[in-house]
């Protein structure tokens, strides 16, 4: 019998493209296509790993052409370079605020806040904890985090598990049946990690052994993940 086999085509040089939008993340992707109309001027965006925040940090960035404040930006705060940027550009990123917090930034993103707060700008956060739960001791910062717009990426549903895994298979030219695809759904642990490993596993294994998307393929896939 011939099985239904899931065809997709996506755009793979446009990230808006990669991301996968459901009711778990539908209210950061809103946030991030309606930039500039944002009534807080910083966007505060948690989640688990491989939720998407770096995408959604990719499409605001390019967007905004937003300077990225890294390790090596803050280290080198009050530098004339560093210094002259900050009264130039208008809007700024910072990934994964909870590293660089651990990494004893603490007072130089509140200083940095300070300084582009008093500019027209913008400033997208990114984070794995919401701010409360942040092993921050200052109590300003954290005052500077909450009041900005916090928004939650919630771990997956089985929708979006399904659309995660649709389109990183067919971003690899790989082609799954809704029969074997529901076999996977059902077994498979529900984060956004394991769906992304998943893909990369079948695409690997598949190119190493020569090997149709089968239950028995996938039931070696779930050991091995």
């Amino acid at each position: 019998m011939k099985q239904n086999i899931f065809k997709f085509h996506f755009n793979k040089t446009n990230k808006r493209f990669l991301f996968c939008v459901s009711e778990r993340n539908h209210f950061a992707y809103k946030m991030i296509s309606k930039w500039p109309n944002w009534d807080n001027r910083i966007i505060y965006i948690y989640g688990p790993k491989d939720c998407g925040k770096t995408l959604l940090s990719e499409i605001w960035s390019k967007k905004s052409n937003a300077i990225n404040v890294n390790n090596n930006f803050l280290e080198k705060l009050d530098s004339n370079q560093n210094i002259k940027r900050m009264e130039k550009e208008e809007n700024w990123l910072i990934e994964n605020i909870d590293k660089i917090i651990k990494e004893g930034f603490e007072e130089k993103i509140l200083n940095f806040i300070n300084i582009i707060s008093q500019k027209k700008g913008f400033l997208l956060i990114t984070s794995r904890k919401i701010p409360k739960e942040l092993f921050c001791s200052l109590k300003d910062l954290l005052s500077r985090l909450n009041a900005s717009l916090v928004i939650e990426v919630k771990e997956p549903n089985e929708d979006l598990i399904q659309k995660i895994i649709l389109k990183h298979l067919e971003l690899r030219q790989i082609q799954i049946s809704k029969k074997n695809l529901s076999y996977l759904l059902a077994r498979m642990e529900r984060t956004y990690s394991s769906a992304i490993n998943l893909t990369k596993i079948i695409d690997e294994e598949s190119l190493e052994s020569h090997s149709n998307i089968s239950i028995e393929f996938l039931k070696k896939i779930l050991k091995k993940n």
